[in-house]
């Protein structure tokens, strides 16, 4: 017999005994044949998402984005151009530069030339006046150290080329001969015919061009000497000279002569020579 509450079921034993109060019908099952809807995440969305900017273009996302892909060639593009055109300006910079730093060193370099080829000119307040010398030390190489040139009317001294318009002139021409031009004629021209030479060994006439040139062969070359003629008689024909001789290498030695001059047409010539 059928359980009030049951449809047409039949159960086991313990069924049958629990057959109190009406078991609440189950819930409705949810049909399973639906398909399940998928959730995505948009946090890792590659970049074809639409950008979250405000369109004012008027044109959609998708449009929006190909313009700005299309558009990438020509950024790059403009890119290398300001970068080419950067590079030219600073290149032309250097290369100013370089020019500009040759053009004035060569100005530089010219105006220097210039000035240095350009003689000094010093202008003068006033003429100069030179001073009257009446002694000074030689500065001839031929002449002694302490060797003075002076010439007044009571003595001359220094190493003067000397000639024949006066006893001292006369003098000094024969010393230069001997000393200076070494000639024995030069010598003996600026002596008289006559003349004699009186040493303690005797008086001989003057010796000729040839023996005077033996003796001058004998100085060394360079030797040095120095001529004092002083006034030894009131009519002027004989003189006392001091001859200082200096060979390289010695110290100086003075000899003291007597020397007679005489005048002859008007050229004054030794006549004698003796020692003092």
């Amino acid at each position: 017999m059928p359980i009030p509450g049951t449809a047409d079921r039949s159960g086991d034993w313990e069924e049958w005994l629990n057959q109190g109060a009406r078991q609440p019908d189950p819930p409705p099952v949810t049909p399973t044949s639906r398909m399940p809807v998928r959730e995505y995440d948009y946090s890792d969305e590659s970049p074809a998402r639409a950008p979250q900017i405000v369109d004012r273009s008027g044109g959609s996302a998708g449009s929006r984005l190909r313009r700005s892909r299309s558009r990438r060639p020509d950024d790059r593009v403009r890119r290398d151009k300001v970068l080419s055109l950067l590079i030219l300006v600073g290149v032309g910079i250097v290369i100013i530069s370089v020019v500009l730093t040759v053009l004035h060193t060569g100005k530089r370099t010219r105006n220097t030339t210039t000035a240095a080829s350009v003689p000094a000119v010093v202008e003068d307040s006033a003429p100069a006046v030179t001073p009257p010398v009446t002694a000074a030390a030689s500065p001839a190489p031929i002449a002694t150290a302490d060797c003075e040139h002076r010439r007044d009317a009571d003595e001359v001294s220094g190493t003067d080329p000397g000639g024949t318009s006066s006893g001292p002139d006369a003098i000094l021409a024969f010393e230069r001969a001997y000393y200076v031009q070494r000639s024995g004629s030069a010598a003996r021209a600026v002596v008289t015919d006559d003349a004699t030479v009186t040493s303690s060994l005797g008086s001989s006439a003057f010796p000729p061009a040839e023996n005077i040139q033996r003796g001058i062969n004998q100085i060394p070359v360079g030797t040095r000497y120095c001529v004092q003629v002083t006034r030894g008689s009131t009519d002027g024909s004989q003189w006392e000279v001091r001859l200082t001789q200096q060979k390289p290498g010695e110290q100086p030695h003075t000899f003291t002569q007597i020397v007679t001059t005489r005048t002859i047409s008007d050229r004054t010539l030794i006549a004698a020579i003796k020692e003092g």
